[in-house]
């Protein structure tokens, strides 16, 4: 069954390796496939990774849309060190991402990453 996607005007998607803006009318198509797709609201582009947890987010999502995620992992494991000796009380929501990453979920790992930020927002302050 395929994917029903409608976008906002101006709305973005990716679908595998390609950004998909919307133009200035809402627009509905299917996606049949398999292939990685992240809404506009899970999109966070690199230079809004200003944070820790923002940078961990990042990673995360790259692996997601990445065909080998593998050779990324370096990099994850490096930010994560960084945020856990950082700000400790973060290690629980630290150890859902982690957990998704070692089953290969990186969708789930995503919205995980997510909770990460806005606890970190919550803790710290909107950057």
């Amino acid at each position: 069954m395929p994917l029903k996607i409608e976008l906002k005007p101006h709305e973005s998607i990716i679908i595998g390796e390609s950004l998909i803006t919307n133009d200035g009318e809402r627009t509905r198509f299917y996606i049949e496939g398999n292939v990685p797709i992240l809404r506009e609201k899970f999109i966070l582009r690199e230079k809004e990774a200003n944070t820790p947890s923002k940078r961990v987010y990042f990673i995360v999502q790259q692996m997601y849309l990445a065909k080998e995620p593998q050779h990324l992992q370096k990099i994850y494991l490096e930010y994560v060190r960084d945020l856990q000796e950082a700000a400790p009380s973060l290690i629980p929501y630290i150890a859902a991402v982690n957990e998704d990453i070692i089953n290969s979920d990186y969708y789930s790992a995503i919205k995980n990453a997510d909770k990460l930020v806005k606890k970190e927002e919550e803790l710290f302050g909107k950057l």
